[in-house]
């Protein structure tokens, strides 16, 4: 093994998993000394074999294909509750477990849809009771694979389970990387540098494999699996690109798990269901079903947070399922990433946590919430990372989750200052004519919304903002989308990313934190700079939500870039809370 840093990042290359499968078992036993597959028994050791049923595989992959391969993992799974196709698509019974088809001769789609997380989520009922169960908990390993027939195939496999299997009972894939090979194994490792962004998280790493241009190895397989580890746990996850050689070794690039999405389409089961939720267009639907097809996250439930925003529907698959995530949090300028998994210390490490959660600023667009009235005692849960308060004192803001110690003085970007809003709508809508009543034309009516904090200090400065296409409201709802807007445009907004140095980067109690780590979507607060503040219309510490995180393995240091220059644009934001309404 190449000598690396004692606190380095050490790379690890996997061969990817396959997506979830679930087959049915027609018939169950264990091997003899006589077997026909070779080398199975020639120790005297047993394995279990499964005969699955493959009728729609064979269908859709072929007669040929194996629906298994050896190595991999499953599970033993039940079916208690017979019910309907189009209610719970049966993944043992008969096969027809495909999305938008109700039997096994109208089936079309490709494979790899069998609705495997349906089983345990169980999200498309509405959040109903689930009809599997697992029957063995134990995990299996796959030993060989024989085709029996067209419509069956033989799996063999240890250790043998005990369990008794009937004809309700299916064997479930369990989809992890497997051929795990430290790149520092095949040689020396430089130049690691993961990335984490908001949206999204893991985004890139890239890192310099130090052996002969004419080697090659299947570590540096384009799709191969990369995770970065500290300590004994990831902090990176990405599929890696096809590496470039060069004199000096070979150059790899990862795409991080937080662009995984865009691999896969939106798909969510147009058709009748007993719910709305079962098939239809909902935040949860499209990426369950993605999870079903092989994407490697893990979705504890989105729900219906405040502010999501779920239309205009859009086409099956017509989206990515990054698009769709953007799409879901323009509404209430919400922030989706994937944070790291409690399973992270694992071997293999388990897939990286979905999380949604509000962005947090407060009026002014200062990203420092308000804080409890009085002394309290509670948890809280921000950015999909529990933060320990205990004996949380009365205090008119929340503290930020990191300090940064800054020497050089930081800039800031002042755009159009706005802080009136003039909205013109609807008051009443049109009616057409009826034997009994004359038709009537539409009304409009104009109000204002402002921060009059900000118009005391740098006078009125008003935008234009025509919502009369959201159809007849009150002045009231109309001054509501006013303060939306207000509420989440920001004036001043950092001009620079920020270098950070080991000791820089403080947690709340005044320690260092270890800046290979990822701090992406957490807040920051500046300290020490070497700058005056003033201008604004409250006194607050300099503050900013950090939308990229960048770490160099090499010198130990870290670049920390401020999300906020989104939001400093006004019509930018109108299009991101109220996409294709308001003008």
């Amino acid at each position: 093994m190449a000598l690396e840093k004692l606190h380095g990042t050490q790379v690890v290359s996997w061969a990817p998993p396959l997506p979830q499968r679930a087959f049915q078992i027609l018939s169950a036993g264990v091997t003899s000394d006589n077997t026909s597959v070779a080398g199975l028994s020639t120790d005297g050791k047993r394995y279990g074999y499964f005969v699955l049923s493959t009728v729609q595989w064979a269908v859709l992959e072929g007669f040929h294909t194996p629906p298994v391969s050896p190595g991999e993992k499953f599970q033993i799974w039940e079916s208690f509750s017979p019910l309907e196709p189009f209610l719970f698509p049966p993944a043992f019974a008969g096969g027809a477990a495909l999305p938008g088809t109700t039997s096994p001769t109208t089936a079309t789609a490709a494979p790899d849809l069998f609705n495997v997380y349906g089983m345990t989520q169980n999200r498309e009922s509405g959040g109903g009771q689930a009809v599997y169960d697992i029957l063995d908990a134990t995990v299996h390993s796959i030993a060989a694979v024989q085709q029996s027939s067209s419509g069956s195939w033989t799996v063999y496999f240890s250790p043998v389970t005990t369990a008794t299997i009937t004809q309700d009972c299916g064997l479930v894939t369990k989809p992890e990387p497997y051929s795990p090979r430290y790149l520092g194994q095949i040689g020396h490792v430089s130049g690691v540098n993961p990335v984490w962004t908001i949206p999204g998280g893991p985004s890139q790493l890239t890192c310099l494999l130090a052996v002969e241009p004419d080697f090659r190895t299947d570590a540096l397989n384009p799709g191969r699996i990369i995770t970065a580890h500290r300590g004994g746990s990831c902090i990176w996850e990405g599929q890696l690109t096809e590496p470039q050689p060069a004199a000096t070794g070979w150059t790899l690039t990862a795409n991080g798990v937080g662009t995984y999405g865009t691999n896969y389409g939106a798909w969510w089961q147009p058709g009748a269901g007993p719910t709305a939720k079962s098939t239809g267009w909902f935040p949860d639907g499209p990426v369950d079903f993605a999870i079903a097809r092989g994407l490697r996250w893990a979705n504890h439930g989105i729900g219906t947070p405040a502010g999501i925003y779920t239309g205009p529907t859009q086409d099956p698959g017509s989206l990515t399922i990054t698009d769709f995530m953007n799409l879901l949090c323009t509404g209430g300028s919400l922030l989706w990433e994937l944070v790291q998994p409690t399973s992270a210390a694992t071997w293999p490490p388990g897939p990286w946590q979905l999380v949604v959660h509000p962005m947090p600023t407060d009026r002014n667009g200062n990203p420092l919430v308000a804080g409890p009235a009085q002394k309290t005692q509670i948890s809280i849960l921000q950015g999909g990372r529990w933060k320990r308060v205990d004996m949380l004192t009365a205090q008119p803001r929340q503290p930020p989750d990191l300090f940064l110690v800054n020497t050089s003085p930081v800039a800031r970007t002042i755009t159009a200052d706005y802080n009136t809003i003039i909205l013109y709508y609807q008051k009443t809508a049109d009616k057409t004519a009826t034997s009994t009543t004359a038709a009537t034309a539409a009304t409009y009516g104009t109000t204002f919304v402002d921060n009059p904090g900000s118009v005391a200090a740098h006078g009125r400065l008003e935008y234009y903002l025509d919502v009369t296409n959201a159809g007849a409201m009150t002045a009231l709802q109309a001054q509501q989308i006013g303060l939306n807007v207000l509420t989440k445009y920001i004036r001043a907004n950092f001009a620079n990313a920020f270098s950070v140095m080991p000791g820089q980067l403080l947690n709340p109690g005044g320690f260092p934190v270890d800046l290979g780590l990822n701090y992406a979507g957490m807040v920051c607060a500046i300290q020490g700079v070497s700058a005056a503040s003033g201008g604004e219309v409250g006194f607050a510490p300099l503050t900013f939500l950090i939308g990229t995180y960048s770490y160099d393995d090499d010198t130990q240091t870290a670049t920390v870039t401020p999300y906020q220059n989104a939001l400093t644009d006004i019509a930018s934001v109108v299009s991101a809370l109220y996409p294709g309404k308001f003008a």
